[in-house]
């Protein structure tokens, strides 16, 4: 627990010096789209507390290998934030789901300007589109299996970003995955970019493009009798686009690896009610002398549908499409593709297409009911039984956040 210890301590002690080094402040409470704050009159303070709790259900159809139907908490989670100085924002965000207490962002943020800041502490990597979004504003009960095998996910580091009228851009370097630095041997290290140009950006249209890029080192896996670091593996693997049934389908773990590079491209267009998002992602493994490069891809499309009239607003701060509003109905479609078989590199991780079919109704600024349809197809090199399966599923998820 100790680098947890170290940014939970880092962050208390940024949001609680200055208050100290003060005379009394009055603050003032307040409720904005259902989320509680408490703010100092002249702005220079701001606390904000929160949370989220995902109910999820789901049931199988036509599946070779017996997949679990059931229920589950998805997520829970309790958030504090706040703003100190106008200039320094800071954030502890730990989910509880699972029977475990994980972090998840807890990080502090030095605001150069509006438009420029620098953050250190446990985040996610600029890396692609939907990797980086908050579980709470995805459109799909899941991520695609493409950003879940590929998408570096949250890092302990530090990132560099900035935005304009036309562009976004975030740059960090970042240590290992395990804030807990469990293992012993040398810590692995990364360095993460997204770069997204806006074609366009007007009222109720946006065209976006965007590359990005990791560079990461194996991570250690102990140390042997020897006292030389043992064996080093990368690991990419995936569900089924589904949680409640918790067993990866497809999972390649290339031993014998140096470090890897992945690129993601990605495309976002909306106009009006309609908007289209899509990414393609390439992974390559080098290996020590002796054993092949591990190559493997994946990539998914999706379309989105606003009913009652509404429409989709673009957020350059974060080159994502904004939640929709109260009262909206949006229907979906995903198709994906993930393949992490590579016959030259004798790894055979499995490929597995799947299509998606989703209606989320926002019933209000913080609860919405989100119901899915997934038609699984996955081949022979699975990692839950020796033949090809062909499945679906029927899921449903109620969610409140604040």
């Amino acid at each position: 627990m100790r680098k947890m210890n170290l940014i939970l301590s880092f962050v208390l002690a940024l949001l609680c010096f200055e208050t100290y080094a003060q005379e009394k402040i009055e603050l003032q409470a307040y409720v904005k789209k259902g989320s509680i704050s408490i703010a100092s009159k002249d702005g220079n303070y701001k606390f904000g507390f929160g949370g989220r709790v995902f109910m999820d259900a789901a049931a199988y159809f036509d599946d070779e290998t017996n997949l679990g139907n059931g229920s589950e908490f998805r997520d829970i989670r309790l958030l504090m934030k706040a703003t100190i100085w106008k200039k320094w924002d800071a954030k502890i965000n730990v989910a509880f789901a699972g029977g475990k207490v994980l972090a998840k962002d807890i990080f502090a943020q030095y605001n150069f300007s509006n438009n420029k800041h620098l953050r250190i502490g446990y985040f996610f990597e600029p890396f692609g589109l939907e990797r980086t979004e908050s579980s709470k504003s995805i459109k799909f009960l899941e991520i695609a299996s493409t950003n879940e095998a590929f998408g570096p996910g949250r890092g302990l580091g530090f990132q560099y970003a900035t935005f304009g009228k036309q562009y976004y851009w975030g740059v960090g370097l970042f240590g290992d995955k395990d804030i807990n630095n469990s293992k012993s041997g040398d810590e692995a290290y990364g360095l993460s970019s997204r770069l997204v140009y806006a074609a366009f950006v007007n009222k109720g249209t946006a065209l976006h493009i965007g590359v990005s890029a990791t560079y990461r080192t194996a991570n250690a896996n102990g140390i042997n009798n020897d006292g030389e670091n043992a064996v080093k593996h990368i690991t990419y693997r995936s569900r089924a686009a589904t949680h409640v049934e918790a067993r990866r389908f497809i999972d390649a773990k290339v031993w014998n690896a140096k470090n890897q590079f992945k690129y993601g491209l990605e495309i976002l267009a909306a106009t009006g009610s309609l908007a289209f998002q899509g990414e393609l992602i390439g992974a390559s493994v080098n290996r020590e002398s002796g054993f092949k490069d591990y190559k493997a891809s994946g990539w998914y499309g999706q379309l989105a549908f606003l009913l009652n009239g509404k429409q989709y607003k673009y957020k350059m701060s974060t080159a994502r499409l904004a939640k929709p509003g109260p009262g909206s109905i949006e229907l979906l479609a995903r198709y994906n593709q993930t393949d992490l078989n590579d016959s030259n590199a004798l790894i055979m991780g499995g490929k597995q297409n799947d299509l998606s079919l989703g209606i989320v109704y926002y019933m209000n600024h913080n609860i919405l009911l989100k119901l899915n349809y997934v038609n699984v197809d996955i081949d022979e090199n699975n990692a839950i039984s020796t033949q090809a399966e062909k499945f679906s599923m029927i899921q449903t998820r109620f969610q409140i956040a604040f």
